[in-house]
């Protein structure tokens, strides 16, 4: 069972500058459909041939993107089956320890997405610790983009994953994991890895630069980690057939030319990683998927929420 631990849920209605100034910066030859603009539909095709997803919006008012939380519940509803959703919260908002709260209770979201260079803030500022502090508590693993962006929000010094020693240091048990394996800094990520049993990786987005997704793998390899390397697509920007692809390409070069190459078994292991149990996630209702999805309708993915964009 494939299980892509990196989807997206947004319209065009959550996005604005410099979010919307960036687009065209973002590589489209591995997208599945429009970038902008995920519905029901649209997402079913693009996380074929995964069977188990996480979908999550984002909340970066640095960045210009405010997906509301209630919207990604009721998305994860509509959508049905072996899909879970994170919420996410901007630190830097006073609520968002509260919000993280209600979004867990409330919603039944299971984890967080945060990605403090699109946020503006440093993962060790205060602010963040106190959201770090509320997910471990409550048992909620974290994905947390902590590399290079095509947005001008935050700072690159703030992005290095080296940051996240600190971070699982001060929350040994809070499950993490790094998006896109931290590009540029894919040594950086795996050394991290290597350092803390709850740090994963995943490898969403990299398609778009195989020479960046070889070589983490190998570095992932080498330095004990591979296991730990979670498959992701980054759908819409990266549909998951061309993800699979795009790993098998990859692996078959590193088994060509590369010193230290990867196999076909470890590439089947790392497609099949039982991702959910590594997280703590509990799996969907299953019955959904053999009952059908639940109807589609207009009011189903506009909830009242807490907040628009601010």
């Amino acid at each position: 069972m494939i299980t892509d631990v990196h989807t997206h849920y947004w319209t065009p209605e959550h996005q604005g500058p410099p979010w919307t100034d960036g687009l065209s910066r973002v590589a489209r030859r591995h997208a599945a459909a429009d970038i902008d603009l995920v519905t029901i539909e649209s997402y079913r095709r693009q996380v074929a041939p995964a069977e188990r997803t996480i979908v999550f919006g984002l909340q970066a008012t640095a960045a210009g993107m405010w997906v509301p939380n209630d919207e990604v519940a009721a998305f994860v509803e509509a959508v049905g089956g072996q899909t879970v959703g994170f919420m996410s919260v901007d630190p830097t908002r006073r609520d968002a320890a509260e919000e993280v709260e209600r979004c867990h209770a409330d919603l039944g979201l299971v984890g967080i997405k945060l990605g403090p260079i699109y946020q503006g803030i440093s993962p060790l500022h205060p602010m963040y610790l106190r959201v770090f502090s509320t997910a471990e508590r409550l048992g909620l693993p974290v994905l947390i983009h902590q590399g290079a962006i095509f947005t001008d929000s935050g700072r690159l010094s703030e992005a290095n994953p080296l940051l996240i020693d600190d971070v699982a240091l001060a929350f040994p048990q809070l499950r993490i994991v790094i998006a896109h394996l931290g590009h540029p800094w894919i040594y950086e990520t795996a050394v991290v890895m290597r350092r803390h049993p709850h740090v994963y990786a995943d490898t969403s987005a990299l398609p778009n630069r195989p020479t960046v997704l070889a070589n983490a793998l190998v570095a992932a390899k080498e330095y004990g980690v591979l296991g730990k390397v979670l498959f992701g697509s980054d759908s819409p920007m990266v549909g998951a057939t061309s993800a699979v692809e795009a790993l098998h390409r990859v692996v078959a070069h590193t088994q060509r030319a590369g010193i230290t190459p990867i196999t076909d078994d470890e590439l089947h292991e790392l497609l099949h990683r039982p991702s959910f149990d590594l997280l703590g996630i509990e799996s969907a209702d299953v019955s959904a998927t053999a009952a059908g999805p639940p109807p589609v309708t207009a009011d189903l993915i506009t909830a009242p929420t807490t907040g628009g964009n601010p």
